[in-house]
């Protein structure tokens, strides 16, 4: 089966990469260079030559504590807008294996300590 991984690069895509069942798969592994997931047609596009029959969608914007403190809005529109992106090309063309995976940092600004879980 031939499997596009969006970020094959970060902690969650290079698991996958690593996980022993990985080469009973063609994997897609797409740069960020390679495939802007913030311009829809791009997604269209790539996904018509490559023809993926399954999406595992582990990119994100990231930029560490400073850039997302500074910046959350941005993070989170870019994020969001990547997912609705490839949902709506995945749905468009009949795509129907599709695994949303994610990893989450949070900084808040009023919090001096680690901050418990149930305060999320």
């Amino acid at each position: 089966m031939k499997v596009l991984l969006t970020g094959s690069s970060g902690m969650v895509g290079k698991n996958i990469l690593e996980h022993a069942s990985a080469k009973d798969y063609e994997i897609l592994t797409p740069t960020s260079s390679d495939l802007n997931l913030l311009v829809i047609d791009e997604i269209e596009k790539f996904m018509l030559a490559n023809k993926p029959e399954c999406i595992i969608h582990a990119a994100g914007l990231v930029g560490g504590i400073h850039a997302n403190i500074n910046r959350p809005f941005d993070f989170l529109a870019n994020n969001l807008l990547m997912g609705l992106n490839l949902v709506t090309i995945a749905k468009k063309l009949g795509i129907k294996k599709f695994l949303n995976l994610g990893s989450s940092c949070m900084y808040p600004r009023n919090f001096e300590e680690a901050i418990p879980e149930k305060a999320l």
